[in-house]
């Protein structure tokens, strides 16, 4: 009898646990291949649980934690900025925008601002695009150590390369999004038809359709649109190539260069991780998942190359004086929300570069990386996006705001 009450008395609790889990359960079920890049609650579903739902590769933090100072900024809150809504403090634009996850701001080495308006500090998030520059700069490690050669040709590096499009190509051109290769990641990230649609589909991010491809397959097939080097035009699979090379080079998988090379250097507080094909490609151009707070950390990276000696002063000047001109129509774009504020150049996987130094890298459905060496300045954000219309947050024009203001000035930084 008692044996009965027993498995009674499971059965109870698991059918009460069973139905107060169902909301999460649901959550976590909507997820599918053809919505998960859809914007709204399945998206944040998916940012802050990539693991889920694709295959995963571990980049360990191996190395003791780099502390960030916490320095709260006083002036920083109140900040005046305008976005689609307005006029507001920095502060109440953060917490009322509803397409912004989290948002740190590090001033000089320390945490100057931070919150989480929908998600937690130590949650990790698909930082989709940002991943480009993490990539690049793993490679740039690499050029430092001359081990590789950015006026070499990729296919010195890649052989399976010759004799198709990507011949000839040298790497920098490459590496600043200039190849000429015609892949646009503008063509349609959800039609199926496209080249970036299928160079996605082969590292299965994007939905299948039945397709028996590779990474290196879609790459051979590709065609050229232009000569090298002219014209920046938005191509993953630039990105793609430098993942390859990092690989080929080292001999090892990617996520384990990164952390040698890269994140254990930035004392990190978490592991972060890297999607991954079933047949072991990683997806070098958008899919990393990481904290904010170690995002920001990569960012320190840049304003700060004598302390944490990570990246070098020779990048620096690369990413900040040379590069391949914005073109017009882009420039124009980009009007609409920065004004007159515009950049001039894009490089290393950068998407814009100012005059005054300053450069950032944006990642789908509203994930951004602000670096102003000059200032000090790193300002690191994850959001979600509403719809495939792709309307996200408004941080990068706020963040340009917030930089010139002179609230933030460069002085004595908290990390010596």
């Amino acid at each position: 009898m008692a044996k009965v009450r027993l498995l009674l008395a499971a059965t109870l609790c698991l059918a009460s646990a069973g139905v107060a889990a169902q909301p999460f359960r649901d959550r976590l079920t909507a997820v599918t291949p053809q919505n998960f890049d859809s914007g709204g609650a399945v998206s944040r579903q998916f940012h802050l649980h990539a693991p889920a739902y694709r295959y995963q590769a571990t980049i360990a933090r191996t190395a003791p934690i780099r502390p960030l100072p916490q320095a709260p900024d006083s002036a920083l809150p109140v900040v005046p900025v305008r976005h689609r809504d307005g006029t507001s403090p920095f502060a109440d634009y953060v917490a009322g925008d509803p397409l912004l996850d989290g948002v740190l701001v590090l001033h000089r080495g320390a945490i100057a601002f931070e919150a989480y308006p929908h998600m937690q500090p130590w949650q990790r998030h698909f930082a989709w695009s940002v991943s480009k520059v993490i990539t690049a700069t793993t490679l740039a490690t690499l050029v430092r150590e001359g081990r590789v050669a950015m006026d070499a040709p990729v296919e010195r590096y890649l052989p399976g390369l010759a004799g198709t499009a990507w011949a000839g190509t040298p790497l920098q051109a490459i590496a600043d999004m200039g190849s000429g290769i015609d892949c646009l990641d503008s063509d349609g990230y959800q039609d199926s038809s496209t080249c970036i649609y299928r160079l996605e589909e082969s590292l299965d991010i994007t939905a299948p359709t039945g397709r028996d491809s590779s990474l290196p397959a879609e790459l051979k097939a590709m065609a050229r649109r232009g000569p090298p080097g002219l014209r920046n035009e938005y191509v993953s699979a630039n990105t793609a190539v430098l993942g390859l090379v990092i690989e080929a080079v080292t001999g090892q998988p990617f996520a384990t260069v990164v952390r040698e090379q890269l994140w254990d250097r930035l004392g990190p507080e978490a592991d972060a991780l890297i999607a991954i094909s079933r047949d072991g490609y990683p997806y070098v151009a958008g899919g990393f998942s990481l904290r904010l707070r170690d995002l920001a950390r990569f960012g320190e990276a840049f304003t700060a190359t004598t302390r944490l000696d990570v990246v070098d002063d020779a990048l620096l000047e690369a990413i900040q004086a040379r590069g391949i001109a914005l073109e017009t129509a882009d420039l124009d774009a980009l009007r609409d929300f920065l004004g007159d504020d515009l950049p001039s150049h894009a490089a290393w996987q950068w998407d814009y570069v100012w005059d005054d130094g300053a450069f950032f890298k944006s990642g789908y459905d509203g994930q951004g990386l602000y670096v102003d060496p000059a200032r000090e300045l790193v300002i690191a954000w994850f959001g979600t996006g509403i719809d495939f219309s792709e309307t996200t947050n408004d941080m990068l024009p706020v963040a340009r705001q917030l930089a010139r203001s002179g609230a933030l000035q460069p002085g004595v930084s908290l990390q010596q």
